[in-house]
């Protein structure tokens, strides 16, 4: 597929040489006007101006954002659970709207958070034409289960399977129900990451051959306990083969104590670096020493396990400083593992105001100041700790508050790429599953080239991190969200939206996939009463496209320049529309209507609002 090369300012201009954007003339003659805007230059807290008001538009607001915890007993309306639903999973369908809208706000956050506990269809051999499997498992065959019984054969098929789960994942994030599994999944993936490659690469014995099926067990054990036991999380992470090598405790012993995992665990994981987290250099050192010992076995056959052998261990007792209260961890063995992590979670209100500020940072937005922090971090980390560290009491509350729902955190959050790309995709219904099933080639290359042309380009794939902090715009001080916008990026995302609405294929092993926004089945989603009106059908696409409401002059202005095609009576669309649907074969009505939705739609995702949520 042929991508036009233009420099960044002529895309910029292209964007926005057609439409009434409410910034068209500044953004035109600003030097380059998305990444202006998003790249702020200050941060000086959340402060609500009315702007939309001076040009115009609806009112904002002033101030400082005070809402709680309190449960919300507001509006319930189809902006509201679009709210929820984009914030909860990767973007949303017009039936989930639907299906909500039966419900009360709280009945709507309980089924979000009714997450089917049945695993989902593990990955397959998809490469067997690309290399046969070298442990001669079928193609289309689950290999969850299987091992090389080697350290040289087996690498090139380690590979494609490690490849695999990140190409089934996002498979998984396209394919997603209405609850909030996959966005909890990569929370606490972002939050306590391997990096599959890392893993795969790693130079302890069999990784090179088997890595793909510990990086499998580690994601399943997120996406099994999605909203679970946060201090269990933690206790099973400790020992998951896959974080065991990623952060070398692997190779942590009495002789030579590795910190690596140690200090990870306290400033990542549990502690964080804000103010009340004192943990010493030589808390560091003394954890380490406790978790000396620990080491992956049968890495080379389906018994994988990680077990405390003795040898490697280091048997003095483990003084620890004033911040655990000058803790001593006797010499136990294997069970000083769980005294370590009882010590480091009887620092409550460190370890649940962490946890909590982190949540926020997805969920929400990145900037807590005094007023959040008192009115939302602090109660929620009560919660978790009254629950004895379980994450659905805390995700109810949440979801469930005037905060949440509050205008202020509504149109503010730069969209991550997979919320951009799957979310796009799943709120147009595109559908990035093959015709054949059966031809698992065909499909996993179609969610390859989705990961490596287009989130790749992006900055964030499923299974891949930078560094063992996850993605740097969760948190990342100053800017957070908006380290996803560069000059480079935001140019691969207004290339996905174009690509989208012009179309483009796919094809592998035999399969051809059309991927393209089918425009008219997109709106006919809506009455008819709402499709012949060209103003009932600018404001239901901007209510389900855009994160804010336009003014009334701007959405007369796009209908204009759209549907209307720069006719001045509305009948301009509403004969086309009608014409269309008393004649649905007329090739000649289909390509009208299609063409003015086309414009309609591709100048709304276009705009720079449309990477907010």
């Amino acid at each position: 597929m042929a991508i036009e090369n233009i420099t960044r300012r002529g895309l910029f201009n292209k964007i926005f040489e057609k439409g009434d954007h409410p910034k068209t003339e500044e953004l035109k003659n600003s030097t380059d006007p998305l990444f202006e805007k998003y790249a702020r230059k200050t941060h000086e807290g959340r402060i609500y101006e009315n702007a939309h008001k001076q040009k115009g538009g609806p009112e904002g607001r002033v101030g400082n954002v005070t809402s709680g915890i309190t449960q919300y007993t507001g509006t319930w309306s189809a902006l509201e659970i679009i709210h929820l639903l984009k914030r909860t999973g990767y973007g949303f369908k017009k039936t989930d709207v639907d299906t909500m809208s039966t419900m009360t706000m709280s009945d709507a956050v309980d089924a979000i958070l009714n997450i089917n506990t049945t695993a989902p269809a593990p990955p397959v051999n998809w490469y067997e034409n690309l290399s046969p499997d070298e442990g001669g498992l079928p193609y289309g065959a689950d290999w969850t289960n299987t091992a090389f019984n080697s350290n040289s054969i087996g690498q090139t098929t380690n590979r494609y399977r490690s490849d695999g789960i990140k190409h089934w994942s996002l498979g998984l994030a396209f394919n997603q129900d209405i609850t909030i599994r996959e966005k909890m999944t990569w929370f606490w993936y972002h939050f306590i990451p391997i990096d599959i490659n890392a893993v795969r690469q790693a130079s302890f014995q069999y990784c090179r051959t088997n890595g793909f099926r510990i990086s499998y067990q580690y994601l399943k054990m997120f996406r099994d306990n999605a909203i679970g036991n946060f201090k269990t999380l933690i206790r099973n992470m400790a020992t998951q083969p896959a974080m065991m090598c990623y952060l070398n405790n692997n190779a942590n012993t009495n002789i030579a104590p590795d910190e690596n995992f140690a200090r990870e665990v306290m400033e990542l994981f549990t502690l964080g670096k804000d103010p009340l987290s004192q943990y010493t250099q030589s808390d560091v050192v003394q954890a380490a020493k406790v978790l000396t010992g620990w080491r992956v076995q049968n890495l080379n056959t389906t018994a994988t396990q990680t077990v405390f052998d003795s040898l490697y261990h280091d048997i003095n007792n483990k003084q620890f400083s004033t911040f655990f209260n000058n803790t001593v961890i006797a010499t136990t063995g294997a069970s000083e593992l769980d005294a370590f992590i009882d010590m480091v979670f009887s620092k409550t209100q460190v370890v649940s105001e962490y946890i909590c500020r982190r949540l926020y940072r997805y969920f929400v937005y990145y900037d807590i100041d005094a007023n959040i922090e008192a009115n939302v971090i602090t109660p929620l980390a009560q919660v978790l700790v009254a629950n004895n560290w379980d994450i659905l009491p805390v995700l109810k509350k949440l979801f469930k508050s005037e905060h949440f729902f509050d205008l202020a955190n509504r149109g503010v959050y730069i969209k991550s790429p997979l919320d951009l790309v799957v979310g796009t995709a799943r709120l147009f219904n595109l559908s990035f599953n093959v015709s054949d099933p059966s031809n698992f080639e065909a499909q996993y290359q179609l969610w390859a080239k989705t990961n490596n042309l287009r989130l790749s380009k992006m900055n964030q794939v499923m299974g891949e991190v930078h560094n063992v902090s996850g993605w740097q715009p969760f948190y990342q001080n100053p800017s957070f969200h908006e380290y996803w916008i560069n000059s480079d990026t935001i140019q691969k995302r207004f290339s996905y939206l174009n690509d989208i609405f012009n179309g483009y294929n796919v094809t592998n092993n035999g399969l051809t996939t059309r991927i393209e926004v089918d425009t008219i089945a997109f709106v006919q989603q809506f009455t008819n009463t709402i499709c012949q009106d060209p103003d009932l059908l600018t404001a239901e696409c901007i209510k389900y496209l855009m994160p804010i409401d336009l003014s009334q002059i701007q959405k007369d202005n796009l209908k204009t320049q759209t549907l209307l095609n720069q006719q001045v009576t509305n009948n301009y669309w509403s004969t086309a529309w009608n014409n269309y649907t008393n004649n649905p074969t007329n090739t000649v009505y289909i390509n009208t209507v299609k063409s003015r939705l086309k414009a309609l739609l591709l100048t709304i995702v276009q705009y720079a609002e449309f990477q907010l949520m």
